[in-house]
């Protein structure tokens, strides 16, 4: 589709699914926590507790997948229909393999074991996937330079520079992290040259600084990026600006940088922690939900609790409820142990507590593991009222209502990218949305790619 044809998909799109979740906030934005504290069973409509009290807890995996529901069951219309508006509206999260393998990607997969080192499989599976797709859109651009702002201790530099041979500056406000990946960048060429007999034309260049997102100038950041490549003012330059797992408002400004410095040419972000946006209702003027001028003028707008579910691993969450779901009864014991809390001390109510399994611990077991610490004194009337033994025998009513909810997750995360889509669209940059990730291993798997 061309940029016109993409901008009203993407404003259809945004304008039907905003009436899906104010038809639903109800359900959206209920914590999970508050279950036995305001009877959130009894919000639901009729026809869904009907069906989902007589629901095999196993029988849910079809509410987060687009697997064929059981027929034997009697589901509700509106259940139906939500899977119908869901399958249309929501971006899909299956990668597809690609079987074409070119030489320069099995030439980095070589080099990528020498700096996997305590590296985590999620992160590696990552880094590798998205050093790639770097790559693709670095050769279809022509640029040899990228800037990775908040880059820690360079994992993903190292992959960019060693494996890909980009040139990258790196720009983390933390020294210590600045410390640690230098290091790591000299043990990595060491054993580059040592064991695959590979010199390193160039290293990583690691900037300790903090970039202010409200005041930054943008010719002032490109010649500090500029300086930190050794690159002759006079010269022509050009960087992409790439972002792997940028929290909150950084996306936003990373967006917003790259549409303010002519020299970048590209931008490709993987996104996270949308609860930590600012958003209109903040009362500040540069917030980072919503973005476009078409989403502005609709009114579009996410609670917190709305932004936070929709950072949920929904494909593991899948797994579990199909195989040992036990585990899932954390859920109606926290929620149990949170009616009790505010019975006796309101004032901490939605406190933090230890995050303790409950594989193989009873209610009063679990009760003393969450709150250790917390000075609080919950008696054996409460834990073995007969109120507390009636909301535990239906603890499975929470873990339905909680899929219930997180059956909204993967809409209201489509409406948050497809927010910046159309933003930069607005703009007139040549963008598109990627699956890059395995979802099982990485959940927030989409690419965002944005060209000049």
């Amino acid at each position: 589709m061309d940029n016109e044809t993409t901008k009203r998909d993407l404003q259809r799109k945004l304008r039907n699914s905003k009436r899906i979740i104010s038809k639903y906030d109800w359900l959206i934005d209920s914590y999970v926590l508050d279950f036995y504290v305001d009877n959130h069973w009894e919000q639901l409509p009729p026809s869904w507790k009907l069906c989902f009290d007589g629901l095999d807890v196993r029988e849910l995996k079809g509410l987060l997948t687009d697997d064929k529901f059981n027929t034997r069951h009697l589901w509700p219309l509106s259940i139906l229909a939500l899977r119908i508006l869901f399958r249309e509206y929501c971006l899909a999260r299956n990668l597809n393999i690609e079987t074409d393998l070119e030489n320069e990607r099995t030439q980095c997969r070589a080099k990528q074991k020498l700096f996997d080192k305590s590296v985590k499989l999620k992160k590696r599976h990552e880094i590798e996937k998205f050093g790639e797709q770097c790559w693709k859109t670095g050769r279809k651009t022509n640029v040899q330079h990228l800037v990775d702002i908040g880059s820690g201790q360079g994992n993903l530099a190292r992959t960019l520079c060693y494996g890909f041979e980009f040139k990258v500056c790196c720009i983390e406000q933390d020294e210590k992290l600045v410390a640690s990946a230098r290091l790591k960048d000299e043990e990595v060429s060491s054993r580059l040259k040592r064991q695959l007999k590979i010199e390193t034309k160039h290293h990583p260049v690691h900037l300790s600084k903090k970039v202010d997102l409200e005041a930054i100038d943008p010719s002032q950041f490109v010649e500090m990026v500029r300086d930190a490549f050794n690159v002759e003012k006079d010269a022509s330059f050009q960087f992409g600006l790439v972002g792997l797992h940028p929290c909150g408002d950084l996306a936003v400004f990373l967006m917003k940088l790259f549409l303010s410095c002519p020299e970048a040419r590209f931008i490709k972000l993987v996104c996270c922690c949308y609860m930590k946006l600012s958003t209109a209702k903040d009362k500040c003027t540069n917030y980072g939900f919503p973005m476009s001028t078409f989403s502005k003028q609709l009114g579009l707008g996410l609670s917190y609790e709305a932004r936070e579910i929709a950072c949920h691993a929904i494909e593991q969450y899948n797994r579990k409820l199909g195989g040992d779901y036990g585990e899932l009864k954390v859920h109606a014991f926290r929620a149990a142990v949170e009616k009790i809390i505010v019975k006796l001390y309101p004032h901490l109510k939605h406190s933090g507590l230890r995050s303790t399994k409950v594989t193989d611990l009873n209610f009063r077991q679990y009760c003393d593991k969450a709150t250790n610490g917390m000075g609080l004194e919950l008696p054996a009337e409460e834990l073995e009222s007969t109120e507390t033994v009636n909301d535990l025998h239906h603890w499975e009513r929470v873990v339905k209502f909680y899929t219930l909810r997180l059956m909204f997750a993967p809409l209201i995360e489509s409406i948050v990218l497809y927010d910046r889509w159309l933003y930069l669209l607005e703009q007139g940059i040549q963008c598109g949305l990627d699956v890059i990730f395995d979802p099982i291993c990485s959940p927030r798997n989409h690419a965002l790619t944005g060209e000049k």
